[in-house]
């Protein structure tokens, strides 16, 4: 009779504890006191180091800002998907979002092609989208674009400072390489029509990105002798490209690169990177010096243990604006948070510099960084080699 009855009291001291435990455990917040943020970009694919070091940028302001209180008392409750650098995978990512998570706020379009598959679809639902990195110029003008915001500038601005590169490194004759999809081909259009009365473009080649093998490009670009090549492409692809043109011997002419071929992905080859540091520059857009940007800088090297690359600054300008729309607005509506967005992107003074967009919602401008590759003991790494302003 003692031993069950100290049973007893012992089953009942383990349930008590059980029970203050659990009232110790913070409970998750109410649907209604969250806010749903999607973000949708590439952690895997061709594009998967960038995409994942920008997926880290919007967690980074994602916790600062419930750290600091949350929007209006509400948490930001944050669904993450990986579009495999890939259109199609995008677009079912973002149906994932909306249709099964509820999502109405997203952080996405991390390519040209995967913005331009998703904007009719996120339009007819009024699903409000960031793209912190669809540069392509084809975006412009778009009828879908009401819900379409970009965090970067447009490479109409790119194509432009690629041509200009050119010109001032004394290229007379140049061949355009890029990757045949909206983001190649709309950045190419640019850099050719600002070389013209400029220097002869011999000739524009398109790629497939997910050939790699271009040794059929690389033997045509060598057949025409030109002073060199403006180049776009990614990090998977640009790797492949490199590596065969110093087979061919292309790295005694200069190459004009892009933002898609900036970041330490293009490290992961001796030989490509050897080939960078003998023949390539090229451009990105950059923040300014100092101020916001460092800032962030401080906060992502301190929370990751590394430098933020290209567009981690846009990525996380996208979610600190969003958030400051939805507060501004008082809800997560997208039709309200689209209309305090217009009035937030007006000199709004983020990590990625000054963000004024126009009535569609395009960045109006911008500033861009010449780059370089430099070995520095058996390290290869990026140098900036000046700023350019654009606007």
């Amino acid at each position: 009779m003692v031993k069950k009855f100290v049973g007893l009291v012992a089953a009942v001291a383990l349930l008590a504890a059980a029970v203050t435990g659990c009232a110790k455990r913070e409970a998750p917040p109410p649907a209604e006191q969250e806010i749903k943020l999607g973000c949708i970009l590439s952690t895997s694919g061709a594009l998967a180091a960038m995409g994942s070091k920008m997926t880290d940028a919007v967690r980074l302001a994602v916790d600062e800002i419930n750290a600091a209180g949350g929007i209006n008392g509400k948490k930001i409750k944050l669904f993450v998907e990986d579009d495999a650098t890939d259109a199609a995978t995008c677009l079912q990512g973002v149906k994932k979002l909306v249709e099964v998570n509820n999502v109405r706020l997203i952080i996405g379009g991390m390519t040209s092609g995967a913005a331009k598959t998703v904007g009719p679809y996120v339009s007819e639902r009024k699903v409000l989208l960031v793209s912190p990195s669809a540069t392509s110029p084809e975006l412009t003008g778009q009828p879908w674009r009401d819900f379409v915001f970009r965090t970067c500038p447009s490479d109409a601005f790119q194509g432009k400072i690629m041509a200009q590169v050119a010109v001032e490194s004394g290229l007379k004759k140049v061949v355009i390489l890029a990757m045949d999809n909206p983001y190649g081909v709309g950045l190419a259009n640019v850099a050719k029509d600002s070389l013209a009365g400029k220097a002869e473009v011999l000739a524009v080649i398109k790629y497939d990105p997910a050939k790699l093998d271009y040794r059929t490009e690389l033997t045509q670009i060598k057949s025409l002798k030109p002073d060199g090549v403006l180049h776009v492409g990614y990090n998977d692809d640009g790797r492949v490209v490199y590596q065969q043109a110093l087979d061919l011997g292309l790295d005694k002419i200069k190459w004009i690169g892009c933002d898609g071929l900036y970041g330490s992905g293009m490290f992961q080859t001796e030989a490509c990177a050897r080939f960078m540091a003998a023949a390539v520059v090229g451009t990105r857009p950059a923040a300014p010096e100092g101020g916001k940007y460092e800032e962030f800088r401080a906060a992502y090297k301190a929370k990751y243990g590394a430098e933020p690359e290209v567009f981690c600054d846009t990525v996380y300008d996208a979610a600190k604006l969003i958030a400051a729309a939805v507060e501004r607005a008082g809800t997560d509506d997208p039709v309200k948070v689209r209309e305090a967005l217009l009035e937030m992107g007006k000199n709004y003074q983020g990590a990625s510099g000054t963000i004024s967009f126009d009535e569609q919602g395009d960045r109006v401008s911008g500033i861009y960084e010449l780059w370089k590759v430099v070995k520095e003991g058996p390290e290869y790494k990026f140098v900036r080699v000046k700023l350019i302003p654009v606007e």
